[in-house]
């Protein structure tokens, strides 16, 4: 597939550890993207004064035509916060309109993660689709038990329905990311629509414990151009992930463990669910990932403390690896995966 057609396609990153038979393709396309972040490198410094002079990101909530996106009527009482909350961030100005020219210029500006430092032994344990009021719960056990520090990417009408579970989730130390409000394929949603999608998720969870969310993961790990575009203005930083178990397929406890534990490294971000179907498997299997990892020497950290220990000036052999994929038409009551 040429490059030409890139922005006409929906990409996500190769998942860690498969094998890559067109090593030419990949060597290519990482040294294209490498090249496009040193540019992007150059060019934004132009621009320094402008986007510190941007003004502040006004959150709209228009009602989404295609979604049902009735507005939280919960109100609770912020949770007192256990670490200096992000900012959101400045748009980087001008913006390119080509999907690969914005994920290098995201990426310049650590502004598009699917792995933290790889020369650190740190990773960030994430939980996507809740919350749920059965599993997150059980999750959030674990995590206290073991003294581990998690990153959760809520989707909003969840939010809406379950507030408090969200308030503990921040209470007890974790970060709160956007999902987005009901887990469609954004990529095959308008700009409005997509706007209110997060828009209608960060005013929930605001709402919720006080703090707007800084740190967004698209469902599926589907990006195109309007995803990534207005993500950038919203001032959000995209986090993708470089590990997972697919634990949505239910394939077992052991076979969760397994894969995780084959997969993880340096600066790795292991994507798994507390929300959306039946999580028992990974509740059961969080324990052993959590001691294991331990003993390897890894340390926990949330998102939030991952991106302040990347570099500054992010390597070009941090791009990622995209290929097409296969993604649901429609958003399913329960979202199968990512």
């Amino acid at each position: 597939m040429g490059l030409e057609n890139i922005d006409g396609e929906v990409y996500f990153p190769r998942r860690a550890g498969a094998k890559i038979s067109r090593t030419s393709l990949v060597i290519t396309l990482c040294a294209i993207l490498g090249l496009l972040g040193s540019l992007m490198l150059t060019m934004t410094e132009n621009y320094n004064s402008v986007q510190q002079s941007a003004t502040a990101i006004t959150a709209n909530t228009p009602e989404l035509a295609t979604t049902s996106t009735t507005s939280p009527t919960n109100k609770a009482t912020p949770a007192a916060p256990k670490s200096s909350p992000m900012n959101l961030q400045s748009p980087i100005l001008p913006f390119p309109t080509l999907l690969w020219e914005q994920i290098a210029a995201l990426q310049s500006h650590n502004r598009f993660l699917y792995t933290g430092n790889r020369y650190l032994r740190e990773i960030a344990l994430t939980f996507d689709d809740g919350p749920n009021p059965y599993y997150t719960p059980q999750v959030l056990a674990v995590l206290q038990r073991y003294g581990v520090k998690a990153s959760f990417f809520c989707i909003g009408r969840q939010v809406a329905s379950y507030p408090d579970l969200v308030k503990q989730e921040y209470a007890d130390g974790n970060l709160v990311g956007n999902h987005s409000w009901s887990h469609p394929n954004l990529a095959l949603l308008s700009s409005d629509e997509i706007d209110s999608q997060i828009n209608l998720t960060s005013n929930a969870i605001q709402q919720v414990i006080g703090v707007r969310p800084t740190l967004f993961r698209p469902p599926y790990g589907v990006v195109n151009a309007r995803v990534l575009s207005k993500a950038n203005l919203l001032g959000l930083t995209t986090i993708i992930w470089s590990d997972e178990a697919r634990d949505w397929t239910t394939p077992g406890t052991s076979v969760i463990v397994s894969r995780i534990l084959s997969l993880a490294g340096d600066g790795a971000i292991i994507l798994m669910h507390d929300g959306g179907g039946d999580r028992s498997q990974t509740v059961a299997g969080l324990p052993t990932i959590i001691t294991t990892l331990r003993l390897r020497g890894y340390q926990f950290v949330t998102l939030q403390q991952m991106l302040k220990d990347l570099p500054k000036r992010p390597a070009s052999t941090q791009a990622p690896i995209f290929v097409p994929t296969t993604i649901p038409s429609a958003s399913p009551a329960a979202s199968p995966g990512p």
